[in-house]
């Protein structure tokens, strides 16, 4: 029996031994886990914030490695543009009334002599101004464009009832 009770108390003591072992090394580490206690406050971090330059030619995109689309360059807008001769886009469908008083049907819009309004062409409007109305034909000037612009009326003969 006193075999048996010293082996138990062997056991036990070896058992405390290594949990106290384990409890002094946990508390060391918490006392130097804590740090030093300073005054000072904690240093401010500083993020850098990322800059993007693309100058053209100079690296290439990462997802897309062969395209040259950074490579391309803006056309310089600094003149004006060329304008358009839109008067291909305008039709001369009527002339009525006396000489002296002649009204125009230009794209489903009426003009006087002298007067000035937008006329739909194409998906957009052209403004022009009717310079003069003559007997199958109208004289239109448009903004934008510098010589002004005869208009033929056309001779579509509709068939008559056969």
């Amino acid at each position: 029996m006193l075999l048996i009770r010293s082996s138990t108390i062997r056991c036990r003591s070896s058992r405390f031994g290594a949990g106290g072992l384990a409890v002094a090394g946990w508390l060391c580490l918490a006392a130097l886990a804590q740090g030093a206690d300073t005054n000072r406050p904690a240093p401010e971090v500083v993020i850098p914030k990322s800059v993007f330059v693309s100058e053209g030619d100079i690296g290439k995109d990462p997802f897309f490695p062969n395209s040259t689309r950074p490579r391309k360059k803006v056309p310089d807008d600094s003149g004006k543009k060329p304008v358009q001769d839109f008067s291909q886009l305008l039709m001369l469908k009527g002339i009525t009334g006396p000489p002296d008083k002649r009204i125009a049907l230009i794209n489903a819009t009426t003009f006087k002599k002298g007067e000035e309004g937008e006329v739909k062409a194409g998906n957009g409007r052209i403004k022009i101004q009717v310079l003069e109305i003559r007997e199958k034909s109208v004289v239109i000037s448009i903004e934008g464009v510098a010589a002004p612009k005869e208009l033929l009326l056309q001779e579509k003969l509709l068939p008559v009832g056969e």
